[in-house]
């Protein structure tokens, strides 16, 4: 199993933190096309689940992907050149914000579309039924309303398969409370499919690490499938798109609230040299957005280049 200490974990949180950081100033300067869904304030969850799961473990995202990428060990400067359209970028500038893939890294895929991630990663927890490895997917709550994750949860349950769903529930579902459009939390919905599931603070690494631990243990194991439920908040909104940054739209006092829990200082405050440490990652990411800045833009032409599904048939005529 990887091992994920204290250290490891705030390094991995900071460089989330400043990378989504950065590109949120890149994209008001208009550098990112289409839209970027930030991962500020969620970095726990992604450090915490990514430092346990082992490398040879396969991961899937969501449209919510930078932070997944970059625990997962990809190249920082590939996931940035990709968000911004450019030469050298994970799936060469093709792919975006919101589709992020890196097969070295075993980081499948990201899908832009609501809980389309969950049925693919639980296909490929069915090639993994006789090995001792887990597949991680994660999620956000809102991605349980939909009718496919009670399809994949029911399938993936009666075929035991080492399933590990990461539902990362901040509260909101767009622009809208999730108090508001759902009628019982996660926990309860996994519960009632016969998931086991642990909700944990989604703002504290270590207990992130402690609950990832015990579960992805327990579907390797052929426990079947198991759900963490990590309870977050974002910092910043749920997307942007263009230079104009989106008007807050959550009360001022639950920001205030979350903000004075935020997932850096939780676990910055138990550590020495977290100051030496962030002013590392400080300089790491200004290089990585010169030398993305610097690089050239993608070539139209070569879009369709690497698309691995059969061509579509002539038309009938």
């Amino acid at each position: 199993m990887k091992k994920s200490g204290p250290v490891d974990s705030f390094r991995m949180m900071c460089v989330i933190r400043l990378f989504e950081e950065a590109v949120l100033e890149l994209t008001a300067a208009g550098l990112v096309p289409g839209y970027v869904h930030p991962y500020t304030g969620q970095e726990a969850v992604a450090a915490g689940v990514l430092g346990v799961r082992d490398p040879g473990e396969w991961v899937v995202s969501y449209y919510r992907c930078h932070g997944h990428a970059l625990a997962a060990g990809c190249d920082p400067l590939a996931v940035l050149r990709e968000i911004m359209g450019r030469q050298g970028g994970l799936c060469g500038g093709r792919g975006g914000s919101m589709h992020l893939a890196d097969r070295a890294h075993r980081l499948l895929g990201a899908s832009s579309v609501v809980a389309a991630q969950l049925p693919i990663a639980a296909g490929v927890a069915m090639t993994e039924r006789h090995s001792n490895r887990a597949v991680v997917v994660f999620c956000g709550d809102g991605a349980l309303g939909a009718g496919v994750a009670y399809e994949t949860l029911t399938v993936a349950t009666l075929l035991r398969l080492p399933l590990l769903v990461v539902c990362e529930d901040n509260g909101w579902q767009d622009h809208t409370p999730s108090a508001a459009v759902r009628t019982l939390p996660p926990a309860r919905l996994a519960d009632g499919l016969g998931v086991p599931c642990l909700e944990v603070d989604g703002n504290d690494v270590a207990e992130v690490v402690r609950g990832t631990a015990e579960l992805i243990t327990a579907c390797r194991s052929g426990g079947g499938p198991h759900m963490l439920v990590a309870t977050t908040y974002l910092r910043d909104f749920h997307a942007q798109s263009g230079p104009v940054r989106p008007p807050e739209y959550r009360p001022a006092d639950e920001i205030a609230h979350w903000r004075d829990r935020d997932p850096l200082t939780i676990a910055g405050d138990r550590l020495a040299e977290k100051d030496v440490i962030l002013a590392e990652v400080h300089a790491e990411i200004d290089e990585i957005v010169r030398l993305a800045k610097a690089s050239p833009t993608a070539d139209p032409a070569r879009a369709t280049e690497s698309i691995t599904v059969a061509a579509w048939p002539e038309p009938v005529r």
